[in-house]
């Protein structure tokens, strides 16, 4: 064949027998007019672009060639090739002088089985597990209910397969599978000696160790002999009888010599030394971290996921933090480091898009982003690229579904990075730039070799698709630039002074986590100059003291303080702060609920109002609204049903409403949601709901009712504002369909007034009942601006003025504490690991 043939190959429809022709011919090329070709090669599909047999016998051999690249997959066999031990075809020249090593060692050592405890045959050796009288003929693996985990090392010549347990009796078997010729299982462990199944097989990068966790231990083989190297139980005091509720995930270093461990829900991360299980680094309970892991290439810097979709990074050698990381992920699912440490890669779901597709989806669609990572003076500097949302097949993939959370791969290559997520309802595979490489419409789990070549995808088939041959030379485009992360960091954390007996958690910076627990309520004054949020300072106790930080000075560090406890009220339902940012309302919670104003500069309480106690059933919600001359201060109690108006300067109540019932028969009584004063505090706004939401607007002087509304479609109210000049009322919430919505009251003429429709803000932001979400509009801002809260780890904030999504949130209030100034200027989101403020 010629190169017209070549060319016409290559212009025609691909076929099986056009790509045996083209193998024949590409084989023949040198590099250059091999490089020349590779485009329009690559564009043929990739299921079409299977590895001839010779080909695949030299790229398991070691002997990969420039051409090797041009294919996209080969067909390994099936799930009951691994239990029988066989493949569909063996490779060429698969009788190296290191097979015959293997044969001749298995031959010397003998079968060595034994019956195992569920009556079906099983490797002897202690405990089951393999040893060098594991391998031989005789015993089938058992992977009726499928894989539950695979792992693949440098050049596939063999796969190690954790299988599915069974649902009534034993665990999953881990075997090593040859892919190249029909031979003996190699055994690591057998399911009938526990009950368990491994979710994350690693191998080392020289493909010499195993690595998995069964039952919360975790266990370390050699590849080849399935001989136990170490075992690890991280901590003997918890129960380790089921690790199924505890997901361990691994990442070796690129050198091999040291391995990261994170689980699920214990919260327990770990460096060890992969040769004997020694550990380098424990991250202490109280730091919150867990799996997913990464290392570098040294295995000197550690990454690891932390709360509401943040990653950590982390000096190995000291455990201090070099660096925290916002993903906007809903949840990270894995991570990878660049060799070099220069960059890394978080891979997970996201829900939502871009200010023009805000609110398009509910559900976390596989996302990634990639962090630019630089040394600084103390630690990293960060800086976040755009959010990658892979294309294509993608809308009905659920990446923060538990299925998601055992099968999400990352890794980074000198290509770059990749990722891997497999779901209830298709897989996908993509690279850095956010371009789709491969998709299936069902469920799968897959590995990276660690040599970043091949993905190999187990579901019923087994299949490695090559990296280099997926590549997709018409969307080259180049990654999105780096950014910094948005905003203005507020805080890191707090003063280890501050936590008194737990100031001894404390990592070497002489710094706390700004709590240990989520942040859920904060309030922020006009030009951040002051902060007041709830936090968790000791992990031991109950106690959720208010922490005040002050910037006397743009610029100067803050002044950090805790605000004085009140005896029988110890938990905060709402904080905010004046409308001159002098004064801060607390709405508290306990055996004596009461509502106290504090001084922001001394920190000395100005007074206490006490409330009439919370409802039986539960704690009560309470919402707070200053009048915008301060003068006057609104709480409304959600369950009991009651708003009251007090003097600001006094706490001397002035008017208490309490909203009749509609239906004198009907099951529960109204319950009242937010409340809004007008300028001077003269007129009083507040949601109530029984079987339908309305808005009344009353005089607070006389009791009287100025106006009542039931705004078409209104589900629930999450915000109230009136007009700076006093002629209408914005209510904020969600309509009967879950979008975010926006209604305008005027607020003159008759008491009842005509139906008023939405205004959609965001569709589709699916809130549950009575969230706690915020509404201002001042002079300043020119119009309403609202936080919206979502239900499934997201957020909004919108401006009515100009109809645009200011910032998603990428977190919810469960996750955060989200803050917005009364003058609308300002947002400032709180969580574990600092405060940031957010360009509006």
């Amino acid at each position: 064949m010629t190169t017209t043939d070549l060319f016409r190959l290559l212009d025609s429809r691909p076929s099986e027998a056009g790509w045996r022709d083209l193998c024949a011919l590409l084989e023949r090329l040198d590099d250059r007019r091999l490089a020349a070709v590779t485009p329009r090669v690559l564009r043929w599909p990739a299921g079409q672009r299977p590895m001839p047999d010779h080909w695949w016998a030299q790229w398991v051999a070691g002997d990969v060639r420039p051409y090797h690249a041009l294919a996209g997959t080969r067909r390994l066999g099936r799930l009951d090739h691994v239990e029988t031990g066989t493949v569909p075809v063996a490779a060429e020249d698969d009788f190296t002088e290191e097979i015959v090593d293997e044969l001749l060692a298995e031959l010397l050592h003998g079968t060595g089985y034994v019956a195992s405890g569920d009556g079906r045959a099983g490797p002897g050796g202690a405990d089951g597990t393999g040893g060098p009288d594991g391998p031989g003929a005789g015993r089938g693996a058992y992977f009726y209910n499928g894989a539950s985990a695979v792992g693949a090392p440098p050049g596939l010549r063999w796969l190690a397969l954790a299988a599915a347990a069974e649902w009534h009796h034993s665990g999953g078997d881990i075997v090593r599978w040859d892919t190249t010729r029909d031979a003996p299982l190699g055994w690591y462990l057998s399911g009938g000696e526990h009950r368990d199944e491994a979710y994350d097989l690693h191998v080392s990068p020289d493909g010499r160790t195993v690595v998995t966790a069964v039952e919360g231990r975790w266990h370390a083989w050699s590849a080849r002999t399935g001989e136990p190297l170490w075992e690890v139980v991280p901590d003997r005091g918890r129960d380790l009888s089921l690790s199924r509720d505890d997901l361990v995930r691994f990442a070796f270093s690129g050198d091999g010599q040291r391995l990261a461990v994170g689980t699920g829900s214990s919260d327990v991360v770990a460096v060890l030394d992969a040769t004997t299980g020694g550990t380098l680094l424990r991250v202490p309970d109280a730091r919150d971290a867990f799996g997913p892991v990464a290392l570098d290439w040294r295995g000197h810097v550690l990454a690891h996921a932390g709360p509401a979709g943040r990653v950590v990074l982390r000096d190995v050698a000291t455990g201090a933090v070099l660096a925290t990381a916002e993903t906007g992920l809903t949840s990270v699912g894995a991570l990878a480091l660049a060799p070099d440490g220069s960059g890394l890669f978080a891979v997970g779901g996201a829900v939502g898009g871009s200010p023009e597709g805000a609110g398009l989806a509910t559900a976390a669609r596989p996302a990634a982003r990639l962090f630019a990572l630089r040394p600084r003076p103390g630690g990293l500097a960060v800086s976040a690229g755009e959010l990658l949302r892979p294309t294509g097949f993608t809308e009905g993939l659920d990446a923060d579904s538990p299925t998601a959370a055992v099968t999400t791969r990352a890794i980074w290559t000198a290509a770059g990075p990749f990722a891997f997520i497999g779901a209830d309802f298709g897989s996908v595979l993509f690279d850095g730039r956010g371009q789709t490489l491969w998709a299936d419409p069902a469920s799968a789990l897959a590995a990276f070799t660690p040599d970043g070549r091949a993905l190999v995808v187990v579901q019923e088939d087994i299949d490695a698709w090559f990296l280099d041959g997926l590549a997709r030379p018409d969307d080259a485009a180049p990654p999105p630039p780096a950014r910094e992360c948005p905003g203005q960091v507020l805080l890191t954390g707090l003063p280890a002074s501050l936590a008194g007996g737990a100031a001894g958690e404390a990592p070497a910076g002489g710094e706390l986590p700004c709590s240990h627990w989520s942040v859920t309520v904060a309030a922020i004054a006009d030009d951040a100059r002051a902060l007041a949020f709830c936090a968790k300072l000791d992990r031991r106790s109950a106690d959720r003291p208010q922490v005040l930080c002050r910037w006397p000075e743009a610029g100067a560090p803050p002044e950090v303080s805790l605000l004085p406890a009140v005896e029988g009220a110890a938990y905060v339902a709402d904080l905010l702060f004046g409308p001159r940012g002098d004064v801060l309302a607390r709405a508290l919670l306990g055996e004596e609920p009461c509502l106290v104003l504090t001084d922001v500069a001394t920190g000395r309480t100005r007074w206490r109002h006490p409330l009439p106690p919370a409802a039986p059933h539960g704690r009560d919600r309470l919402r707070l609204a200053f009048s915008a001359d301060g003068s006057r201060l609104a709480l409304a109690a959600h369950t009991v049903g009651r708003v009251v108006v007090v003097d600001a300067a006094t706490g001397e109540t002035i008017r208490e409403i309490t909203e009749p019932a509609r239906h004198p028969e009907h099951w529960r009584r109204p319950r009242v949601d937010m409340a809004a004063l007008d300028t001077a505090g003269e007129r009083v706004a507040f949601g109530a709901r029984d079987d339908l939401s309305r808005v009344t607007v009353r005089d607070v002087a006389t009791g009287k009712t100025l106006l009542r509304a039931e705004p078409a479609r209104l589900r629930q109210i999450t915000g109230l504002a009136f007009a700076p000049d006093g002629t209408r009322l914005a209510v904020a919430g969600s309509t009967d369909d879950g979008h975010a919505a926006l209604w305008t009251l005027p607020l003159a003429g008759d008491r009842e007034v005509p139906p008023v429709a939405p205004r959609i803000a965001v569709r589709d932001l699916s809130m549950h009942d009575q969230p706690d979400g915020t509404l201002v509009w001042s002079a300043v801002s020119g119009g309403p601006r609202a936080y919206f809260p979502g239900s499934h780890g997201w957020g909004a904030v919108w401006d009515a003025a100009t109809g645009a999504v200011l910032a998603h949130m990428p977190f919810g209030r469960a996750d955060g504490g989200v803050a917005l100034a009364p003058d609308g200027r300002a947002l400032v989101t709180v969580t574990q690991y600092g405060a940031r403020r957010w360009p509006l």
